[in-house]
């Protein structure tokens, strides 16, 4: 039978649906700053501050995993086109502020939170995620015995860096952990690449197909349980 001690976690389309979040928040960000910097609203519309902080993201690819601060940066350099100068990054911090508190406003998929607080009484869980949202803000999170995003590494799964760092804190052996994530790439190659186990979360209405890398997948949560006591009997 096959030890395993730790169970890693994606965040976006694994523990919650991420569109509808990610929506929201760009929904609240823009209010806000239409009401308190309505110069950059008439320059800028929605669409196009999204592609000026695509475009400042090519002009300074070393904020690719730091996406806190490529948000305000370019940000900041929006505010300063549009004419608020010495205030830019005073504006942008505090922008970026009600952005990340709607960011955290997520509904977890049914039955996720009872299956986590399960699964914890047997196995380390710690969460690796290539985005900004925070899981220590949600009541989901204090069964987490430690959380990281890309930012926290400087780099993003696929890439080792994250599942290396939970394994480190985990003190086990990439055969002792198991990945959970709906990302082909990211999670289950970058998981597979490592060689720790890896089920496959197909919890969306246009989820890929299970890939053939994926150890397991599985549509419903209470499904997630079994699937992993599969794989330790193997």
């Amino acid at each position: 039978m096959k030890k395993i001690k730790l169970l890693c976690f994606d965040l976006d389309d694994t523990l919650w649906l991420s569109s509808p979040v990610i929506q929201q928040a760009e929904q609240v960000f823009y209010n806000y700053l239409s009401d308190m910097t309505p110069e950059l609203t008439k320059r800028f519309s929605p669409e196009s501050l999204r592609a000026h902080r695509a475009e400042y993201l090519s002009r300074h690819p070393e904020l690719e995993h730091q996406i806190s601060q490529w948000r305000t940066a370019s940000l900041t350099e929006a505010l300063t086109l549009s004419g608020y100068q010495g205030q830019s990054a005073n504006l942008a911090r505090q922008a970026f502020a009600v952005f990340f508190e709607a960011r955290q406003q997520i509904t977890l998929f049914p039955h996720c939170e009872d299956i986590i607080g399960g699964l914890s009484e047997d196995y380390m869980l710690i969460s690796l995620t290539n985005g900004n949202a925070d899981l220590g803000r949600q009541a989901v999170g204090k069964y987490f015995s430690a959380n990281y995003q890309a930012e926290h590494v400087k780099a993003a799964k696929p890439s080792p860096e994250l599942f290396l760092k939970a394994l480190e804190i985990a003190d086990c052996r990439a055969d002792e952990a198991i990945h959970i994530g709906d990302h082909v790439i990211d999670d289950i190659s970058g998981a597979k690449a490592l060689g720790l186990l890896a089920i496959q979360a197909c919890l969306k209405p246009d989820s890929p197909l299970p890939h053939a890398l994926a150890d397991d997948h599985f549509h419903d949560w209470r499904d997630l349980p079994g699937k992993i006591q599969r794989l330790t009997s193997r």
